[in-house]
């Protein structure tokens, strides 16, 4: 994000070492939300719009990974429930515990190849719109 200006006090003012729960807290505060305001309302234009493809990159982001949750949520739904038929219709001759850990480790495939998805998603998108990327 932006430096601060020496020309908006506004800005200069704002905590730059603030934890995330802390500043949910803050954004209560309607002093502490009117110096955000006014610090966003000072940027230059081309700052501004990089903020924006920034916001909207890491929205994408998080939806997809939302997406991603719920999907890894049923594979272990559907999985668990299979292995459970499995291991219930065995004649207990012998070992099936093994069958537990396939939805366990289908649901971890598809919590990483959507956590590749989503970055490859937001790299794109701000090579696209012109915005640095992430370090």
């Amino acid at each position: 994000m932006a430096k601060p200006s020496a020309a908006s006090p506004a800005a200069a003012t704002l905590p730059t070492d603030i934890k995330p729960a802390e500043l949910a807290e803050r954004l209560n505060d309607p002093a502490f939300r009117q110096r955000i305001e006014d610090a966003i309302g000072n940027l230059p234009p081309d700052k501004a719009a990089e903020l924006v493809v920034l916001l909207e990159a890491s929205i994408n982001r998080r939806k997809i990974e939302m997406l991603g949750y719920l999907a890894a949520a049923g594979v272990m739904l559907v999985g668990m429930v299979i292995a459970l038929y499995v291991y219930g219709k065995s004649d207990g001759t012998e070992f099936l515990g093994w069958v537990f850990l396939f939805p366990l480790a289908l649901a971890g495939l598809v919590m990483i190849l959507v956590a590749r998805w989503a970055r490859r998603s937001e790299a794109a998108a701000r090579a696209r719109d012109g915005a640095p990327p992430t370090t």
